[in-house]
């Protein structure tokens, strides 16, 4: 449990969601508070304006009648007398004409001077004994009386109202506060839950164990990432395989040359091979080492490649010609494996690293060799395309199913089925597509199974051609 309210993704969301929703809430109460108060004041002047229309009319009926003062007063206790207001009649000089009973004390005249009782209608909060009361006073003008009067009516139940109201609201926020906290609270860890189930399989990753995937349960952003992590979590899976197989693949490249190596001196040492036949093992061990020196230039390379540590030198030569050196360099190894080469097209100068594209010229073209059914031939054409030159090598070999065909440019990879008895660590290709890529160029491959592979690739015209 400890772990699990840990500052981290939930608890800053809980917190965030928690912070948003007070601030809102007491935003609101506030603008509600204010609206109710201005409500209650609204009503206020209503009141006093219905209080004033009902003494207008009162005097004149009086008058009319010709009423006594007992009466009057009598006829005002009724009409006047009200439990939430006290109402004051006053004359011209602030003698108190009437005013309402009311259970407490109001210091009228202390705040005489407040209330300007001459000239227009004012109104004010006034606090009284520790309570807060709201005042309105204004001129009566009444019909056929030269005595100017004032009325102050007087608003104390403003205190109970307010209170009650205020306890409405926090009774309200509270109860919306723990409803709100249960729902933000199961819903930040559902949105966590992926991300901490991320956070578990990406340990197990660290430690080397990528079987590990996120249940996806959701569409949306996070479920989104979760599909991208299982992908990841797939690719690593795989990369991770051919990371195995390439090195049992160069430790068996590299042990078999070594022991062949090792066991031929021993016997040169201790004169198990005759004189005569030294020449003989000698040319082994020489051929032996090359194909270690071979192994281990194309593993520096490959680190080279994808360090970005490679810079090509572009320049104008004729790429015919080098492909003609290159197939007469393997000679010997076309002759091992009793096939044909064929080489069609004109002559044509490109724009490229003579060196590296000599390493993608021999890489491909002994590909096509190892993996050709005896007797049969490989086709090298060039030709121009455009502003191009497109060179393809074709061999009628084992070819490569569309599984394989989705991996060949990957370092590491080696199709064991269709290569078991043959050489290579399954980073010849990879070499071949960096090399490419400097070149700002592209290399397609179209492959059948049992019918035979093409690589095909393009490099830019020289100016002249």
């Amino acid at each position: 449990m400890i772990k699990f309210f840990r500052k981290g993704m939930f608890i800053k969301l809980f917190s965030t969601y928690i912070f948003i929703f007070v601030v809102s809430t007491v935003f609101i109460g506030l603008v509600f508070h204010e609206m109710f108060q201005n409500e209650i004041i609204k009503r206020y002047h209503s009141t006093f304006e219905h209080q004033e229309e009902q003494l207008v009319h009162f005097f004149k009926k009086s008058r009319e009648e010709a009423w006594d003062d007992t009466l009057v007063l009598s006829s005002l206790e009724l009409s006047m007398n009200q439990e939430d207001r006290l109402v004051f009649l006053l004359n011209s000089d602030g003698e108190i004409l009437y005013n309402t009973s009311f259970l407490g004390k109001f210091d009228l005249n202390f705040h005489y001077n407040e209330l300007n009782l001459q000239g227009e209608e004012t109104s004010e909060w006034v606090s009284n004994d520790d309570q807060i009361y709201y005042v309105i006073s204004a001129p009566i003008h009444l019909p056929d009386v030269d005595r100017n009067l004032s009325m102050v009516m007087v608003f104390h139940e403003f205190d109970k109202e307010a209170k009650s109201m205020r306890d409405i609201i926090l009774m309200t926020i509270l109860l919306a506060l723990v409803i709100a906290g249960f729902i933000i609270f199961f819903t930040s860890r559902k949105i966590t839950s992926p991300l901490r189930e991320m956070n578990h399989s990406a340990l197990q990753f660290a430690k080397g164990d990528f079987n590990h995937r996120v249940k996806i349960e959701t569409k949306d952003e996070i479920g989104q990432l979760g599909e991208t992590f299982n992908y990841m979590a797939q690719e690593l899976a795989s990369i991770d395989q051919m990371r195995k197989d390439f090195v049992a693949n160069v430790s068996h490249d590299l042990r078999s040359p070594l022991t062949s190596i090792r066991g031929f001196l021993g016997a040169l040492m201790d004169g198990t091979i005759p004189k005569e036949q030294q020449n003989k093992y000698l040319e082994i061990m020489k051929n032996e080492t090359e194909r270690l020196m071979k192994l281990v230039e194309d593993l520096l390379d490959m680190a080279r490649l994808e360090a970005n540590q490679i810079d090509i030198n572009p320049v104008n030569y004729n790429v015919s010609e080098q492909l003609r050196l290159s197939i007469a360099k393997m000679e010997p190894l076309i002759s091992q494996h009793e096939v044909d080469i064929e080489l069609n097209g004109e002559d044509i100068n490109v724009t490229a690293d003579r060196d590296r594209m000599e390493q993608v010229i021999n890489n491909l073209l002994q590909n096509a060799i190892q993996f050709s059914k005896k007797n049969s031939k490989i086709e090298v054409t060039i030709k121009k395309v455009g502003e191009e030159a497109e060179i393809s090598i074709r061999d009628f070999g084992l070819g490569m199913d569309e599984e394989d065909l989705k991996y060949i440019w990957e370092r590491f990879y080696k199709k064991e089925k269709a290569r078991s008895t043959k050489g290579g660590t399954g980073i010849g290709l990879s070499i071949v597509k960096h090399i490419i890529d400097l070149h700002g160029t592209s290399i397609q491959v179209e492959s059948e199974l049992n019918y035979g592979t093409t690589f095909s690739f393009t490099l830019k015209l020289a100016e002249e051609q």
